[in-house]
């Protein structure tokens, strides 16, 4: 929990800095823009929350940001951290292939990392975002997607170098198959 506590800190700060004129800027997420981005990054937290919940979402494509980003990104942060803390989700297993709820988190966490690294890319911001958590979600992520297929255009493209000294959040773009240069 104290991952996705620093992880959304620092990422809705970014969000909270985005102006109504960025909203259209691209970003690192090829035919991506920054409301696309923002909306996928709320639609990761509600989804985990009705995961929690026993009533998992359909509706990706909606649009979950409606007027106002901030907000939106802001409510879907604490209902997802109000379903993590009090569903017990962290002890039970979902769905078919029964996963762990804790493996659930760590892949938000991983989510809203990942894509804070693309918001700050966008929008022009420092992408050293929640020093204390990117190692540990690195980890996670490496445990999570060591085995996704990874082609060009996908969720996660073939893995790229990160320059020598990178911090750990251009380790997670560059392994994620962004180009953290």
């Amino acid at each position: 929990m104290l991952a996705y506590a620093e992880v959304t800190r620092d990422v809705g700060a970014l969000v909270a800095a985005v102006r109504p004129e960025d909203l259209d800027l691209p970003t690192p997420c090829a035919g991506w823009s920054v409301r696309r981005l923002l909306g996928h990054m709320v639609w990761e937290n509600l989804m985990a929350t009705s995961i929690a919940e026993d009533a998992p979402r359909g509706d990706h494509a909606a649009d979950h940001l409606g007027d106002d980003h901030r907000a939106a990104f802001e409510d879907s942060v604490r209902a997802a951290l109000a379903a993590f803390t009090g569903s017990g989700m962290l002890h039970r297993t979902y769905g078919p292939y029964e996963a762990p709820g804790a493996m659930i988190v760590q892949q938000v966490v991983v989510e809203l990392l990942a894509h804070g690294w693309d918001l700050a890319r966008a929008t022009g911001a420092p992408t050293g975002l929640a020093p204390e958590a990117a190692e540990e979600t690195l980890a996670a992520a490496r445990r999570i997607y060591g085995a996704a297929p990874r082609t060009e255009g996908s969720s996660f493209a073939p893995e790229r170098p990160a320059p020598p000294g990178a911090g750990a959040v251009d380790r997670l773009a560059a392994y994620l198959g962004r180009d953290p240069v």
